[in-house]
């Protein structure tokens, strides 16, 4: 008989002492001591994965001491994520988000209310990590001339303030856009892509949506909305069709003071992210969100539609 292999998932995205669990990991995993520190951070909601039960249950119920609620899941299980697709061409409707996926020529739609989530998340570009690692590296100690447990030490440091928050550089007198996409789209441009992310209540449905591509046709007979423009449209719908969607993660974003704080270094952690918020969906249904929603900005007038973007600022 095959051995059952669970997961672990955190109710919360808290951070994890990568020390700590590092050294109770490394063995269950099967890791070296760095690796297995590494696992810990990129961990995030889903926390560890297939393991098995006797090595799993020590390390939830330690996560548990340290006030981390925790839960062990089963594999088998777990829902089949549908595989993901892209939407860019949307149309509104009272009652259905109409969408048209990429090389075909049908038309389909999901009821506003069939949506169990709605994420909406920024992930840097590959060549712009860097930016949003919260480490002034100009000032990093040269460890590669350190031996012993100084070296180690700053090491470790370096790994947790990696979660720090950024510096806000920002004038206190500079005025912001009224759209925190089109701040996004102002500043950060080609570094950053934006999503939102649609799943079903029945995980029938994953539909991402790329604010870089999206045209949006609010009216019909309208001009399709593009850019961060489009993307606030589509926003603004899921915040009065389906508020209840909204992940934690989508309202923080739509209220954030830095960006930065909120920008997720490669897709594959996006992805996670994404996932977790649909199992915790599934999983502790009653669980509200702390958030208030925003007010929504004023929708864009047809003078200011296009598909393109404005350039991003130097």
């Amino acid at each position: 008989m095959t051995e059952k292999r669970f997961i672990i998932l955190l109710q919360e995205d808290v951070p994890v002492d990568p020390r700590k669990y590092g050294a109770l990991v490394a063995p269950a995993l099967g890791l070296t001591q760095v690796e297995a520190r590494m696992a810990v951070r990129k961990g995030r909601g889903i926390f560890l994965e297939n393991l098995a039960e006797a090595q799993a249950g020590p390390i939830a119920a330690e996560l548990e001491k340290d006030g981390i609620r925790a839960r062990l899941v089963a594999k088998e299980d777990l829902p089949v994520f549908p595989a993901l697709r892209k939407a860019a061409m949307l149309e509104h409707g009272d009652e259905l988000l109409g969408y048209q996926l990429p090389g075909s020529g049908e038309r389909e739609a999901v009821p506003w209310e069939a949506l169990l989530l709605a994420q909406i998340g920024i992930v840097a570009r590959p060549e712009f990590r860097e930016l949003f690692g919260h480490v002034p590296f100009n000032m990093m100690p040269a460890i590669h001339k350190m031996d012993g447990p100084e070296r180690e030490l700053i090491r470790e440091n370096l790994i947790l303030k990696m979660g720090g928050k950024p510096a806000d550089n920002r004038l206190k007198s500079e005025k912001r856009p009224d759209s925190v996409f089109e701040e996004i789209d102002q500043t950060w441009g080609l570094k950053v892509k934006v999503y939102a992310d649609l799943i079903t209540a029945d995980v029938g449905v994953w539909l991402r949506v790329p604010m870089d591509e999206v045209a949006y046709l609010y009216m019909k007979d309208g001009v399709r909305m593009g850019g961060p423009w489009g993307f606030q449209l589509l926003v603004n719908d899921l915040v009065e069709k389906c508020p209840g969607a909204l992940t934690e993660t989508a309202l923080k974003l739509l209220r954030a003071g830095d960006i930065r704080e909120h920008v997720v270094p490669a897709i594959e952690e996006y992805n996670r992210l994404t996932q977790w918020a649909a199992l915790k969906r599934l999983l502790w249904p009653n669980a509200a969100s702390s958030s208030p929603l925003p007010e929504a900005p004023a929708s864009p007038t047809d003078a200011g539609s296009s598909t393109a973007s404005p350039p991003p600022a130097p």
